[in-house]
Order: structure tokens, then C-alpha cells, then sequence
């Protein structure tokens, strides 16, 4: 079979911090004997071509190319929107042409429903996927009309959406109507040699994007109250986004700078191991579609707090392998941070739990590239093997 993935967002050598880890999945589809091609239209103006280090038009990741078309850079403000859209599309369009010549392409993986998504049907015979996250239906969407029509206009085009959790795809379908949409969990990258280590002070970590629904003002405000308890408590933020500064300044007015540490971002080891040196991971956050986060600390067996209602419930049992609260519920947070706290031996269980739940799963990237492979098949009836 003979698979395009279209991406804005693919990290690659030249750009390693950039996105999802796909390349993680594209690399899987070419070791299971298909033909992959990796399409990462890149803005081009002439003051990224005169500073900083180049990306080039074609880089290689073992069994598979990935290549940047150009496109030029918009100002800012037309940034996401139709005009990027056109351009991104004709940039892509015009290297997918060129992979194309040889052979037909089997399957169009599209990672966005945004700036790609005005390739969907653009060549017959070619099956087209949209692989969606929830950034686009829960962020984007409701904000900016013209987003929410080029989203809808792609799911309504493409062969088949594939979703994070059923969550995300009952709205995305509340959002575009009915489609043929499918939930396939992404997969969580192995780091070797990361296993927990319990700290003696009751600890804390948060990972997230900086951003308001994943409520970490309210987090900030709960550990207050139980930092009143007790004086030891720590509380990690790991992440960056417009609301770290009003965060720095809440924690300033509290006066808990001693016990609450903002990281900034950092990559995906020194995650992990800020993750596996925790009592819980915690993040009340609303509009999750699932939270890779929390599947990352249950691989490490240390416990998890989400809310109720989100992606995330769909795999916390309450109080059996991880701890579910309802939204905008401060009293009940604190309540679990308590129990936590006050019983090690509770907590351990709750980790060592999520980790069976986790290692039994469909959670590792090999997991994740043969759901998309079979649905790869059946689109196709079969495509050809290399």
C-alpha cells in the first residue's frame, strides 16, 4: 500500500520538538512493508532564508522521505486562515503530484482537518483519513467561524475521521453532523530506562499546555488549602502557554513560590522522569479529548486525577486504578489530594493499577499503527504491498 501523510506539524530530524510524535507512526507503516511518504509544507520568506538553520527540502527518517514544500509566510494575522489554507494545499498538492507519478497513492493520512483538509477528494480513487485532535473541535471551532466551516466542510469529505476517544468523536459528530468516524487512542511514545521513584514529601505534577480549560488556576488555588496542611507539599507545573504568566502571578499572591515549581516546557524524557518522581499526576482540566498525559503516567505507574465526563473516563475506574473528579469541583480535589497524602500505601496500589490497566491496552504506537493500517485495508480492500 502506498500511504501519503500529509502533516503541519511532523517533527523530523531538522525538527525534532515539532508536533505529535508521528513519525513514530510512520515509521511502523513502512516496517510493516508499505510505501509511506511524509508531506510537511513549510512558510518560506526571506528572513527565514537568510537566518537561522535551514530545513531541507527533503529529509529522510530510515524507510520513509519527508518533504517540505514551500509556501510563503503569511503576516500573523491571516495566519489559519483560507488564504494559508490555499497555499498550504497548493504547496502539498504539488509534492503529493510528484510521489504520485510513479503509482497511484492508496491512502491520503491527513493530521489536521484545518490546513490540509482542502485536499480531501482531490484525486480519485485515493482513500482519505483525517486523523483529528481535540485542540480543533474544542479551541478552534467554537472561536472562529471560518475554522469551524473549513472543519466541518473536511469531515464531510473525508473517507473516514479517526478520533482520540468517543468523547471527542460524539463532539466532533454534535459539531459536523454524522460521518463515518472511528476511535483509534494515540500512542504513547516508550521512554527507556524512566521508572517511578516515590518521593518523601507528597508531590504534585501538572502537564499540560498553559491554556484556561485545563484549569490550572483552580489546581494552584486547591493546593493552597492543602499546603495550609501541609507545609511540605510540592506542587510541578510542567508546560508553557499564554496563562503562565497569570499563573506565576497567582502562586506570587499566594505566597507558595517555595512549594510550587513552574519547569517550562521540557522535552519528552525530562517530562517523564518530572512525572515519575510524583505521589499523583493531576489535571482537572474540561474539554480533554483523552490527555496523553495521563496514559504517560499510568505507563509509569504513578496515580492519576481527571475529570469526570472527559476522554480520560473512559479509562479511570474511581478509586480503583486512578481518581475521577467532577468539573469545577475544588472540595472534592482537595478530598482525593487528602486521601493521597495521608495513605502512601493507597496510592501506590492506585499507580500499580493503572500500570496493568496501561501494559494491557492499546496504548503503544505498535498498537496504534495496526488499528490505522486495518483501516487502511478495508478502505482500500487490500491496497499493494511493496
Amino acid at each position: 500500500m502506498r500511504i501519503a501523510a500529509v502533516s503541519p506539524n511532523l517533527p523530523t530530524p531538522a525538527m525534532p520538538m515539532r508536533g505529535v510524535r508521528h513519525d513514530e507512526q510512520l515509521r511502523l507503516f513502512a516496517a510493516a512493508g508499505h510505501e509511506v511518504h511524509g508531506i510537511v509544507p513549510l512558510p518560506w520568506s526571506i528572513r527565514s532564508r537568510l537566518g537561522g538553520p535551514r530545513v531541507p527540502a527533503e529529509e529522510r527518517e530510515g524507510e520513509f522521505a519527508v518533504t517540505h514544500p514551500r509556501y510563503p509566510r503569511l503576516p500573523s494575522f491571516l495566519r489559519g486562515g483560507p488564504i494559508e489554507r490555499s497555499l498550504f494545499v497548493r504547496a502539498a498538492g504539488a509534492a503529493l503530484d510528484g510521489w504520485a507519478a510513479r503509482a497511484r497513492v492508496d491512502v491520503m493520512l491527513l493530521h489536521s482537518a484545518l490546513l490540509p483538509g482542502g485536499l480531501v477528494g482531490r484525486r480519485n480513487g485515493t482513500r482519505c483519513v483525517v486523523s483529528l485532535y481535540d485542540h480543533e473541535i474544542y479551541d478552534l471551532a467554537p472561536t472562529s467561524p471560518g475554522m469551524r466551516r473549513m472543519i466541518v466542510e473536511t469531515l464531510a469529505a473525508a473517507d473516514c475521521a479517526v478520533y482520540l476517544s468517543q468523547a471527542l468523536r460524539r463532539e466532533a459528530i454534535g459539531l459536523a453532523g454524522p460521518h463515518r468516524a472511528v476511535v483509534i487512542p494515540l500512542g504513547i511514545q516508550a521512554i527507556p530506562g524512566v521508572t517511578a521513584e516515590w518521593p518523601e514529601a507528597f508531590t504534585i505534577c501538572s502537564v499540560a499546555r498553559l491554556i484556561p480549560r485545563k484549569r490550572i488556576d483552580r489546581l494552584i488555588g486547591t493546593f493552597a488549602r492543602l499546603a495550609a496542611e501541609q507545609a511540605r507539599a510540592r506542587l510541578v507545573i510542567v508546560g508553557d502557554g499564554p496563562e503562565r504568566g497569570r499563573l506565576e502571578r497567582l502562586v506570587e499572591r499566594l505566597r507558595l513560590g517555595s512549594q510550587i515549581e513552574f519547569t517550562g516546557p521540557l522535552d519528552a524524557r525530562a517530562t517523564r522522569q518530572r512525572m515519575a518522581r510524583a505521589s499523583v499526576m493531576a489535571l482537572p482540566s474540561v474539554r480533554e479529548s483523552l490527555g496523553a498525559v495521563y496514559l504517560e503516567a499510568m505507563s509509569l505507574g504513578v496515580p492519576v486525577l481527571g475529570t469526570k465526563g472527559e476522554g480520560i473516563e473512559e479509562h479511570i475506574t474511581h478509586r480503583q486504578n486512578g481518581i475521577l473528579v467532577s468539573p469545577d469541583d475544588d472540595d472534592g480535589v482537595l478530598f482525593e489530594l487528602r486521601a493521597l497524602a495521608a495513605d502512601p500505601l493507597y496510592a501506590r496500589r492506585l499507580g500499580e493499577a493503572g500500570k496493568r490497566y496501561f501494559d494491557a491496552g492499546p496504548f503503544s504506537w505498535p498498537a496504534n499503527a495496526k488499528s490505522f493500517l486495518e483501516l487502511f485495508e478495508e478502505l482500500t480492500g487490500g491496497g499493494e504491498r511493496r
